[in-house]
């Protein structure tokens, strides 16, 4: 029997996934992608049934339980030899609580790229109306420090974070203005965006997630029929000790 094929409609709009993620990852490959359990599954089973190879009988000596019991264990013990298991079948990474639910997500444009991140880890957005105050000897992405609301915020070149130094200084300032700054949830860090598009729901079934982030650990998945990033802010943001 014939199996049927798939709309084109679904199968361009699957092409097209593939492509995104590979522009944006700077073609990692597709291994790191792959998500499977089954391994784990296999490499549990193969630790259960390494057969255990019991020590020849050994002529009775009268002992105590206690020492005779303790032997037998150690040499049981010194038996067993575990398998290696490759770092890829170990948990690779933790995904955030919010992601196991429906949630809202705030979605904005950096670049060409739309993004899409939990309302839960921002604080507040505000409006560009001034240029923060430049600290010598700090990477090209932090900004400057910004007052606002009796809080000193670390603002962040977000194009920088997420496509790296160079893609981040070659933009034209002109060309993609930024107008927004998004608040982290701690109120620390401000991340610069060029527009804010709206606030929507996400279905976690409706995404492509990210489980093996060795590379790129913010890009936590995709929005499939929009083709939106969304990201952990949590792990764009620096992280620095007593912050």
């Amino acid at each position: 029997m014939t199996q049927a094929k798939p709309p084109p409609s679904i199968v361009h709009q699957q092409l097209a996934l593939d492509v995104y993620l590979q522009t944006l990852l700077d073609e990692v490959p597709e291994a790191e992608e792959a998500v499977s359990v089954k391994p784990a599954i296999a490499v549990e089973r193969l630790v259960v049934e390494v057969p255990i190879k019991l020590p020849d009988p050994v002529p009775v000596v009268i002992s105590s339980p206690k020492a005779t019991s303790k032997a037998l264990v150690r040499n049981r013990q010194s038996k067993l030899v575990e398998p290696e298991i490759p770092a890829k079948l170990q948990a690779l990474s933790i995904m955030p609580d919010w992601s196991q639910y429906e949630f809202q997500a705030l979605f904005f444009k950096v670049d060409k790229l739309i993004l899409a991140t939990p309302l839960i880890e921002l604080s507040r957005t505000i409006k560009i109306d001034r240029k923060p105050t430049k600290i010598p000897g700090q990477p090209s992405w932090f900004l400057g420090l910004l007052d606002e609301n009796d809080s000193r915020i670390g603002v962040l070149d977000t194009r920088q974070l997420i496509f790296g130094k160079s893609r981040g200084l070659q933009a034209d300032s002109e060309e993609y203005p930024s107008e927004r700054i998004l608040i982290t949830q701690d109120k620390k860090w401000g991340l610069v965006c060029d527009e804010i598009l709206s606030i929507g729901k996400v279905k976690p079934d409706g995404v492509r997630w990210r489980t093996a982030r060795q590379k790129k650990p913010w890009l936590i998945g995709t929005v499939i029929d929009e083709l939106t990033a969304i990201i952990d802010v949590k792990q764009l943001v620096p992280h620095r000790k007593n912050s």
